[in-house]
């Protein structure tokens, strides 16, 4: 399904977002193992490439552009004739209206790629997910008009590179059949029957699964978390082990803080909502709820013949459900984590190691994190950017040259520079 790029945002229509953003939920599965394929046991299977690397996207703010050219900036608090404070005051529109809109369509549930992103950089996770929904922020030239941003790469060379190096891996142990489907229920099963396969072959003895669909509540903080873990393995002491993968382009410089930070709590996050699955508290009613989801969709005929290839009964949504609910209960909780760094710079880098390092799970810090990242999505306070000793992230940032958070910052300096003369 194609990201939504071309619809009118600016006026906040809850069902245009909405729809927007299941269309890019659609479209944002991660490598491999996702809705509309189904995992084989083959080695012949291929797996479709990732979506185009560059969109370009209407404004997000038409309708306070109209505003302007009518001239009811006036009502607005906004003085005909001072450029400044219109731009200024249309900046600020813009960044609100991306903002609201991302929290109100994750109001139900958070990919934990997103939650990565935000550990990250809150701010460019804001424009991240509101360029794929079609809105992207504004800037402010020299001149002091106000612009969108005419084209953003959401897709870095990094980024495919790593997509890459996912898939290679995922190849390794899996193939694909693609299977048509028309509704998002027949999709999330597809997803659930990928997990059944994949839990049954750990349980039967393979060294390991990857690409696997996982979703819990964490702690029951009130947010359904989902996510796809880089792979799952037993250990030589038959002790479940899980497998993050991470690609660097640079693979003599150490790692950073925030690296380190950044993996960590993705690594955390995967631990703690396995260890739900493993034992028995995820409820996949709520879950489907969640989702928007209805357990008792009746799925296609051709979704149904790869679930009775796996011996899976009944015919509905909710059925295939409880189904990998039961599967999870076959496994222990994970023992121990793992994060493996491979380069990105050569065809076969997936089969290089570069090194690897373990995580030790720290239930306080996750919980403090999560509470953090929460507090956002609740509305309990605004959106934060980097902390100024990370400043060195907005050279790889996309959304730079638009950043509000950069120019709130830099807002503030001036003012108190000023306030000192």
């Amino acid at each position: 399904m194609a990201v939504a790029g071309d619809d009118d945002f600016g006026s906040l229509d809850d069902s245009a977002i909405l729809q927007a953003y299941e269309d890019y939920e659609q479209s944002q599965d991660e490598e491999g193992g996702g809705g509309g394929s189904v995992a084989t046991t083959s080695s012949d299977g291929k797996a479709e490439d990732a979506s185009g690397s560059a969109i370009k996207m209407k404004s997000g703010i038409k309708i306070i552009i109209q505003h302007e050219e009518q001239g009811t900036g006036s009502s607005n608090n906004v003085k005909t004739g001072e450029q400044s404070t219109l731009a200024d005051w249309i900046y600020e529109e813009n960044n609100t209206i991306i903002t609201e809109s991302v929290r109100g369509v994750r109001s139900k549930y958070i990919n934990t790629s997103d939650l990565q992103m935000q550990e990250w950089c809150e701010q460019q996770m804001i424009y991240n997910i509101g360029a794929k929904m079609g809105m992207i922020p504004q800037l402010i030239t020299d001149e002091g008009a106000v612009v969108p941003v005419k084209e953003i790469q959401l897709t870095t060379p990094a980024m495919k590179a790593g997509t890459e190096v996912h898939k290679k891996k995922d190849l390794e142990v899996n193939s694909y059949v693609n299977v048509a489907v028309s509704t998002h229920g027949d999709s999330f099963a597809l997803k659930l029957l990928n997990t059944i396969q994949h839990i049954k072959h750990l349980v039967m003895g393979a060294s390991c699964i990857r690409e696997v669909t996982i979703f819990s509540m964490p702690f029951d903080y009130g947010f359904m978390m989902m996510g796809i873990v880089d792979e799952l393995r037993m250990n030589e002491h038959e002790e479940l082990e899980l497998v993050e993968v991470k690609t660097r382009s640079n693979r003599f410089k150490p790692l950073s803080k925030a690296q380190v930070r950044t993996h960590n709590l993705q690594a955390m996050v995967y631990k703690q909502i396995i260890d739900d699955l493993t034992s028995g508290v995820v409820d996949g009613n709520v879950v489907l709820e969640k989702m928007r989801l209805d357990p008792k969709h009746v799925l296609d005929e051709k979704v149904l013949e790869h679930a009775r290839a796996l011996d899976v009964a009944g015919n509905t949504l909710g059925d295939i459900m409880t189904t990998m609910l039961d599967q999870f209960r076959f496994l222990p909780r994970v023992s121990s984590m793992v994060v493996e760094y491979y380069p990105s710079d050569k065809d076969k880098a997936y089969k290089e190691l570069l090194s690897s390092r373990r995580v030790d799970f720290d239930e306080a810090w996750l919980k403090k994190r999560l509470e953090t990242h929460f507090g956002f999505w609740r509305g309990e306070r605004e959106v934060s950017g980097v902390d100024i000793e990370e400043l060195w992230k907005c050279n790889m940032c996309q959304f730079v040259d638009a950043c509000h958070w950069r120019k709130r910052k830099n807002d503030e300096c001036v003012k108190k520079m000023n306030q000192k003369k």
